[in-house]
């Protein structure tokens, strides 16, 4: 699933450093999805493309798998290791075919052997520190209008290419409950090559298979989400957190499965960071156990066994938050009841204490006329 952090920074999910789960599809030339192309990509654009955005600027820092494998031999990544990645090899898997086709990159070379690849050399990697997250949110847009049941990664490359080169394009999805499938938005965030390019975008009157699309500052629509999320919970509406459905999980008995602890958080880290990433992550939460400072947090979620499953498909057990890598698992035995039986304290206790406060306030209101009068004897 792909999501955004706390600053606004596009990250993807895969497997094995795949980017995307998407199908891909094959097209004719002309006309694509409402802007006029010369041709649909070549096979070898195809897969020039493919593996760029693997070493590239925007993959290569994040991409755990790639990481470990560049330290193995100066950078050396054997075509046999690539091919594992799901849409290199959906393009192609002969070595012959791939080699003939990055003939054509500058980014990335082969050996003398034609056995590997690797970054060149020449174009160093930049740091993914957070001057270089902030870099990036000024060049990243949103954009919205997308049809959720045709759309594939491809069609979308195609599509924003039209307008400039970019350096990714991230599909935003939910996790379907019923089905335990990630499901297109219909919405994306896209990274133009530099932020007078994603300018010229947002000027522009941009369509999509005839349909006007919706398209924003990334920054901006992180700014309207956080202002909507205040509302919610200012007029109480927010449906996490709130003290009846404690109550009402208090009584139905807590899911099992559901505790997700957090360690390694850095100190600027809040607890409505943790709980934006979770959020979009498709994660349902019904409480944090966090205070500012603390480099561990304790997460509980609606729905049996979510946080066990979570942390199940989440790769090598890791999730980035505020530019932090944090540890994740799923409470489990002893140290689960414990949690749970310690939780429904803590929910009576305040529970209790709604009731005392209720009680005051209504004591005070039937006091009012009371207190009136002996407030005019005492000025008289």
């Amino acid at each position: 699933m792909a999501d955004e952090d706390s600053n606004g920074v596009v990250e993807e999910k895969g497997s094995d450093g795949d980017d995307c789960d998407v199908k891909e599809e094959k097209g004719s030339d002309g006309d694509v999805n409402g802007v006029q192309e010369e041709k649909w990509p070549s096979l070898n654009d195809k897969i020039v493309r493919q593996i760029e955005y693997y070493f590239g600027d925007i993959n290569l820092p994040k991409d755990k798998f790639l990481q470990e494998q560049i330290k193995l031999e100066d950078g050396w990544i054997p075509l046999e290791v690539m091919l594992k990645f799901k849409r290199l090899s959906s393009l192609t898997t002969d070595c012959d075919v791939i080699v003939a086709a990055l003939e054509a990159s500058d980014l990335v070379e082969v050996s003398d052997d034609k056995k590997k690849i690797r970054r060149n050399p020449n174009s160093p990697l930049p740091v993914l520190n957070e001057e270089r997250r902030k870099e990036l949110t000024t060049r990243t847009v949103y954009c919205k209008g997308f049809p959720v049941d045709s759309t594939t990664l491809d069609k979308l490359l195609n599509y924003f290419q039209s307008y400039g080169p970019i350096d990714n394009v991230q599909m935003r999805s939910y996790k379907d409950k019923a089905t335990n499938k990630f499901i297109f938005k219909g919405s994306v965030f896209v990274i133009f090559k530099t932020k007078e390019l994603a300018a010229k975008f947002l000027e522009s009157d941009v369509k999509y298979e005839d349909v006007k699309l919706i398209s924003k500052w990334q920054s901006d629509y992180v700014e309207e989400k956080k202002k909507e999320r205040a509302e919610r919970k200012k007029t109480g509406r927010a449906p996490t957190n709130n003290f009846k459905v404690e109550e009402q999980q208090q009584k139905e008995d807590l899911p099992k499965g559901a505790i997700l602890h957090l360690k390694g958080i850095n100190g600027e880290t809040t607890r409505d960071n943790i709980k934006e990433k979770l959020l979009n992550e498709g994660l349902d939460v019904a409480f944090i156990g966090f205070n500012k400072g603390d480099d561990e947090a304790w997460v509980r979620l609606l729905g049996e066994n979510s946080s066990k499953e979570y942390v199940e498909n989440l790769k090598d057990g890791k999730l980035t938050v505020c530019g932090s890598e944090l540890e994740a698992r799923s409470l489990e035995g002893d140290e689960e009841v414990n949690f749970l039986e310690k939780t429904k304290e803590d929910i009576e206790k305040r529970r209790q204490k709604t009731v005392r406060i209720k009680k005051g306030r209504k004591g005070m209101w039937e006091n009012l006329p009371l207190l009136i009068i002996l407030s005019v004897m005492c000025e008289s």
